[in-house]
């Protein structure tokens, strides 16, 4: 009955907050809100995926609190809170079921297949319909009559529409496109600040030059907040993120010639939309 008793959200797009769990310096970021892009960035282990789980209720904290909307996640319904977060993580389904299947998932909307639609378009993924036999009909499993099998990248952009249908006001983006050709990670990250504009989003990526597109960056090292600030104040202050960036750029400029490098991670400045609330 211990359930029973815990507070539903009324909603949980306006507010996330984190104060000190299992991130010794958590405290030093900021409100995450509705309308924003928070971008984790980090060496592996450094607790990006584990902060994600945390701020999407996935895991509880064992000290500090994590709060939507000024409710500690531990009291919400557990259920109910599921309900406003949608994940795509690194290891992503890939069910023998429809393609419409896969993306709906139990989560039907009365806009059926135009909420599918759009959702498809935010992620590529109707590139990937529109090569199907049967469209949304067709079943993703070569093993099954009629069906057909997809590359490891199309699954990605499917995973993606799957996160994109459902109404969410919490989106936890876990490496959305590291099976993804560069022509359809530009589409996917071109698109992100639209899908923003009325939910809370969290990027976890090692693709420095991605970052861009959110308005604050949380730099993690062994589970330590070591820096917080935008995508242009972490470039130009001397600090993890700037010794990752040169060393990204670095080898980059090595693998495309010298000529050629610094175009390839030239990223245009993306404008910020006011945002509402999400603290961590």
């Amino acid at each position: 009955m211990q359930n029973a008793q815990r507070r539903t959200p009324k909603h949980c797009s306006s507010s996330v907050q984190e104060t000190p769990a299992l991130f010794t310096q958590a405290r030093n970021l900021q409100q995450v809100r509705s309308g924003e892009v928070l971008a984790l960035v980090g060496e592996n282990g450094s607790g990006k995926t584990t902060l994600g789980k945390l701020l999407a209720r996935l895991y509880l904290p064992t000290g500090g609190a994590v709060t939507w909307d000024g409710t500690d996640t531990r009291d919400l319904n557990a259920h109910a809170a599921w309900s406003r977060v949608a994940v795509v993580p690194q290891d992503y389904a890939e069910w023998p079921m429809t393609a419409r299947e896969n993306i709906t998932l139990g989560q039907p909307t009365p806009a059926g297949d135009t909420a599918v639609s759009q959702a498809t378009r935010a992620s590529g993924a109707d590139e990937v319909i529109a090569n199907l036999r049967s469209g949304l009909d067709t079943l993703l499993a070569r093993e099954w009559w009629g069906g057909q099998q997809l590359s490891g990248g199309q699954w990605q952009r499917v995973a993606l529409a799957r996160a994109f249908h459902r109404p969410a006001g919490l989106l936890v983006l876990d490496e959305p496109t590291a099976a993804l050709d560069p022509r359809a990670e530009h589409r996917i990250f071109t698109g992100l600040r639209e899908l923003a504009a009325d939910r809370a989003v969290v990027l976890v990526t090692h693709r420095l030059a991605n970052v861009a597109v959110a308005d604050k960056v949380a730099v993690l090292d062994h589970g330590r907040l070591v820096q917080y600030g935008s995508f242009t104040e972490l470039r130009e202050t001397p600090g993890a993120f700037r010794d990752l960036w040169l060393l990204s750029n670095d080898r980059t400029t090595h693998q495309a010639g010298p000529d050629q490098g610094a175009d390839l991670l030239t990223t245009p400045a993306v404008p910020s939309t006011a945002p509402q609330e999400v603290r961590p």
